[in-house]
């Protein structure tokens, strides 16, 4: 997980954002580096942390567990689909853990707790990396009315179907993958978007 956590804490999610003390979700916060770099970028925030496999959620308490209650809340659940409550371990690392099987997961799964999008908190900021529930959790949310959106894309379909749901957006950054050979992985990456009315005059 090293190299994925080093490129988050050095602004793989950065985005143009200028709020006072945004509330922020963290959806599949992992180890909590999201929600380290995140208390840098925007003093005084608030992070919610979602991260539902048991052996994440411990480093994530030992990482950031001294601020829970003062700018951070832990919470060790999923966020999507309620029906989904077998998690497949990851092949690699501990960060492919998903709910669905997108090519990275192996057939042993943990039962964890998932509960609705609808339940989620009002916020200014919605990160989410859950290694393919990206569509899930948007299309499950009454009214997506974030300042921001920073999520993790896992098929070009799922890309297309963000794009859809996110209408009143611009797409204002992002980034392919890349595989171990240079190559680029088109169906992979992350994107991140502002609401239109940022730009209103």
């Amino acid at each position: 997980m090293q190299a994925h956590v080093r490129k988050v804490l050095h602004g793989e999610y950065d985005v143009g954002y200028v709020a006072s003390r945004p509330v922020i979700l963290d959806i599949g916060a992992n180890v909590g580096s999201f929600a380290a770099w995140a208390l840098s970028r925007w003093p005084g925030c608030y992070v919610h942390c979602y991260e539902p496999l048991p052996e994440n959620f411990v480093l994530l308490k030992r990482n950031l567990g001294h601020l829970e209650g003062k700018c951070v809340a832990l919470n060790n659940f999923a966020i999507g689909d309620p029906s989904r409550t077998r998690l497949l371990l990851g092949r690699t690392n501990c960060g492919e853990a998903s709910l669905y099987d997108v090519g990275e997961q192996t057939n042993v799964a943990v039962e964890v707790v998932t509960k609705p999008p609808a339940s989620l908190p009002p916020a200014h900021i919605l990160k989410i990396d859950t290694e393919g529930s990206e569509i899930d959790i948007l299309a499950g949310i009454p009214a997506v009315d974030f300042d921001a959106v920073l999520l993790e894309y896992h098929s070009d379909e799922s890309r297309r179907k963000a794009d859809a749901i996110l209408r009143d957006y611009l797409l204002c950054g992002g980034q392919a993958y890349h595989l171990h050979d240079g190559s680029r992985h088109f169906h992979r990456g992350t994107m991140k978007y502002l609401h239109r009315r940022l730009f209103a005059r």
